[in-house]
């Protein structure tokens, strides 16, 4: 009996050295707003913990990695699991590697810190933005609502090895009441693939407003500004990215009274002047707009009468980008493959509303934007030149 009673003993301690020990990254890392001079690292660890992220000249052999924390108020972020952490001045088309390091904190009293594990994750290369590139290849698609599998298919059917960038239109999930939910719905599918070292930037879907755990959505995506909204310059193609917020009046009741989308439509109108009056944007070749809304509605939903948020959208957004010489619209919601030519419905630019069980390809080389729409098998639905 003593010797089965040692027996279960040791082999409860064993495994509890092994649940002790095991302290991981256990999402990410993944790139957002990677600049010409920086670029945010995001990732979770399993327990919590003090992270930071090394950084160097990629393939550098000489000169040790620079040490990058996130503080605030005087204050190394510590005792968490969600790390976001920004690196700056860098040098622009330039490549560098980078890890996390970790420290497993088991205890965090004031006047004394108990640290476990630490550990470190295998080095990861990315390139800062080159001012001096051309055009590109833009994988983009939207409304995966949870389904992962889908948009791998998508991401392989897209040849997604060959694209520059990625960007997904909106309800890539269909409510937010599960901290792991964006996680599981698509970026550790994009992490799987290639987010570690390219990175994917997101356009809220109104499905993305909804659940009790939506107001931080935006965290999962730190931006600088601290905006949803916002644009995206890539060498000489600039991407605009408005935040359309939801579709029906805010009057509904499954808002509840929670929601204040038309102030905040207004406040993306007012910024989306200042920014086609910008050197920045007028200087770029190509202009290509992300919206979940399309700034067009299909007579079926005009004659439904129900739809005032996306109705106030176009309001707002598409007297200004019928001035703003766009190239294309790419959009979600619908959840239909639609191609809008110009001047069919008050626009000045083709829409494209891309579909929920497919994805578009963009080339963007020679001044010529070539859009290529496929679905989950490969068959390409269309592919056009503007």
């Amino acid at each position: 009996m003593k010797e089965l009673l040692f027996s279960i003993f040791m082999g409860c301690s064993i495994l509890g050295a092994s649940a002790q020990t095991s302290f991981t990254v256990n999402h990410g890392p993944y790139l957002q707003e990677v600049t010409q001079e920086g670029a945010t690292v995001v990732f979770t660890t399993s327990q919590k913990a003090f992270s930071w992220v090394e950084l160097k000249r990629h393939n550098a052999e000489d000169g040790e990695a620079i040490k990058y924390f996130n503080s605030r108020d005087g204050l190394k972020e510590a005792w968490n699991t969600f790390g976001s952490v920004r690196v700056e001045n860098l040098k622009p088309g330039m490549s560098y590697d980078y890890r996390i390091v970790s420290k497993e904190m088991r205890s965090f009293e004031p006047y004394k810190v108990v640290f476990g594990d630490s550990i470190a994750t295998e080095w990861y290369t990315f390139s800062t933005v080159n001012p001096q590139k051309q055009g590109g290849s833009i994988f983009i698609t939207s409304d995966m609502h949870f389904d992962a599998a889908k948009l791998e298919k998508l991401l392989r059917a897209a040849d997604y090895q060959t694209c520059d960038a990625f960007f997904y239109v909106g309800d890539m999930t269909s409510y937010i009441e599960d901290f792991d939910a964006p996680f599981t719905s698509f970026i550790d599918t994009s992490v799987k693939l290639f987010a570690s070292s390219i990175p994917f930037e997101v356009v809220r879907g109104n499905h993305e407003t909804r659940g009790n755990l939506a107001r931080t959505y935006s965290s999962y995506f730190p931006k600088k500004s601290g905006k949803i909204y916002g644009s995206y310059l890539l060498g000489d193609v600039m991407i605009v990215m408005l935040d359309s917020g939801e579709d029906k009046a805010e009057s509904h009741w499954v808002y509840a009274g929670l929601t204040d989308y038309d102030a905040y439509r207004t406040e993306q109108a007012e910024w989306l002047e200042k920014l086609i009056e910008t050197e920045e944007y007028k200087k770029a070749k190509y202009r290509i707009v992300l919206s979940h809304f399309p700034m067009v509605m299909g007579s079926k939903w005009k004659e439904e009468k129900m739809w005032y948020g996306w109705e106030d959208a176009i309001h707002k957004f598409l007297p200004i980008l019928n001035k703003a010489n766009v190239n294309l619209l790419v959009s979600g919601h619908t959840h239909r493959y639609f191609f809008h030519d110009c001047n069919v419905d008050g626009n000045a630019f083709p829409v494209l509303e891309q579909g929920a069980d497919s994805a578009v390809r963009l080339e963007l080389h020679g001044g010529k934007v070539t859009l290529k729409v496929m679905d989950v098998n490969g068959k390409v639905l269309m592919e056009k030149m503007l």
